[in-house]
This record gives C-alpha cells, structure tokens and sequence, in this order.
C-alpha cells in the first residue's frame, strides 16, 4: 500500500532509505539542513526542502497531518536529531522511526516511547563479524540457532550448472533459496552503484549465471563447506 513518508536528514543513510522508498512507490517528503543535499535529491523523491528540523516552527512546513510515517535520520548531530524528534512527537501521533547515534541518544529516544530504534552502524557490524566468518558471503542475517540466511557470491565450479545438478540439499545439508540479480545503475548522487533484483522461485532446471548472487539458507559450517568445494 502507498504510504506518505517524511525523512528527516539526507546523509548517506538517510538519502538512500528516501530513494529507495521514493523507488517502491510511496510518496516522499525529505528534509534537510544542508541544500546542496537537498538539491541532489529533489529529481529522485517526489518533495525535498530546506529545513532546520530542530526548532519548532519547521512543523509548519511538514505535512503532518496526511503522513502515515516519520523517519529521523539525522546522522550527524544528536542535539538536532533529539530535539528534531521532540517536536515531531508532540505535533505528530503516528508511527515515529529515529535512528539512534550513541547509547545515551537511544536512552534518550526509548524514555520518549519513539515506535521505533534503529542502529544502522550496529546493525551493520553484527553482519559484517558474521560474514567475515563465511568466505564469499556478501550479507548476512542470523536466526535463531545455529542457522543463518547469508548472501554469497557464486563459487566458480557450478557457473553454468544447474540446481539439479549441484544438489546442494543432499551433499551440504544446505537450500539456496533464491538468486539476486545485478545491474550497475547511476545512484541519486551522479556515481555508479549496483541495482539488485530478485529473481524468484529457484526450479531444478535453473542454470546459473557468473554474475548471480546467492541466497543460501543453512549452517554457517555448511554453507562454509560449499563454497569451499566449490571455488
């Protein structure tokens, strides 16, 4: 469903989660301090303004009343990300998402009773010790137990061969859920980034490609062990 979405700070995080969003069909709002992020932006999401979101009367300017959802991003500054969601909070009665910089601003944001934390940086370096222990692997989310969804690039020996063929299941106790596609794409800021898409249910008859990226569910320690024997 299109949802109505305010960002608050284009910065690197920030910026992209706005595109992304922009990209999937919902209607954007973004808001920055700096206007030389706003201006990069303003051709990718449907509304980018230059505004001080820390003092009160910026509220005026924000379309509050018909937004679905509130994400601060701001990245930089904690006194203006604290006090940006201080306003929103008390103007704004729906779903609140904050990124949080440090562990006193996420003490902060809890006693406040914001929906939502997020901790980018810490999120990213959980996944980054989890794939450094998977040789190959691109991205990681671990579940319970010993299991893990990992992201791998593909092993040399089975480009060109078929699910059928490789029969991953049986020889590594392993399930390659799906394959990612890639596609290099200029991102909102003029430089190069690779696009990724989602091929869909993988069939014994599928052949894979040098450029494919795996989604393989499993053990660390298998899918270890596949990528291993299959360089």
């Amino acid at each position: 469903m299109r949802k109505k979405i305010i960002v608050i700070g284009l910065g690197n995080f920030g910026g992209n989660l706005a595109v992304k969003l922009a990209e999937d069909g919902h209607e954007v709002f973004g808001i920055d301090l700096n206007p030389e992020k706003v201006e990069l932006i303003q051709p990718k999401i449907n509304h980018a303004v230059g505004l001080d979101s820390s003092k009160e009367s910026s509220i005026n300017y924000m379309p509050l009343d018909d937004c679905d959802l509130v994400v601060v991003a701001i990245g930089e500054d904690v006194g203006a990300s604290i006090t940006t969601t201080a306003h929103i909070k008390k103007h704004f009665n729906g779903r609140i998402i904050a990124r949080s910089l440090t562990p006193v601003h996420k003490t902060v944001l809890e006693a406040m009773q914001i929906d939502e934390i997020i901790e980018p940086e810490a999120e990213y370096a959980i996944e980054l010790a989890n794939r450094i222990m998977v040789k190959g692997a691109v991205k990681s989310m671990e579940l319970h137990g010993d299991y893990e969804i990992v992201e791998v690039l593909i092993p040399n020996k089975i480009i060109g061969k078929t699910l059928g063929e490789i029969d991953i299941k049986k020889r590594y106790n392993a399930h390659i859920v799906t394959v990612i596609k890639q596609e290099e794409v200029k991102n909102y800021l003029g430089g190069n980034t690779i696009e990724k898409q989602v091929f869909g249910i993988l069939h014994s008859v599928y052949t894979f490609d040098a450029n494919d990226l795996l989604l393989v569910f499993g053990t660390k320690n298998n899918i270890d062990k596949f990528i291993e024997e299959n360089q």
